[in-house]
């Protein structure tokens, strides 16, 4: 069985590999932030999955639907790279994975100096 999972994401080295917009078609003044969290819920009912974008203030930064959990990873890896800081099970016992990732990012990025 497919578990949610999260990832934290660290500063990007070098320019964006994609770009995700409020709306359609892609509008450059309305990019959603970078990253800090990613999210990655499997279908209920088949192989595919969503990708969940989120900063550690709770900003939306976009979502992507594939047809296998595995193209999932491959995306975030794609976007993200380097500055994946390792994938995490979001508990079974967490109602709301969306606020349990966030929080998470939140908590690990106040804990910097």
């Amino acid at each position: 069985m497919s578990r949610r999972r999260i990832a934290l994401v660290d500063a990007l080295s070098g320019e964006r590999r994609t770009v995700h917009t409020a709306g359609y078609p892609l509008d450059e003044r309305q990019l959603l932030p970078l990253a800090d969290v990613l999210l990655l819920v499997p279908d209920d009912d088949g192989p595919g999955a969503m990708l969940f974008r989120y900063t550690a203030h709770g900003e939306f930064g976009g979502d992507t639907w594939h047809t296998a959990v595995d193209d999932a990873f491959e995306q975030a890896v794609f976007e993200y790279g380097d500055a994946l800081l390792g994938w995490i099970d979001v508990p079974d016992e967490v109602e709301d994975a969306h606020h349990f990732a966030v929080r998470y990012a939140a908590e690990r990025f106040n804990d910097r100096p």
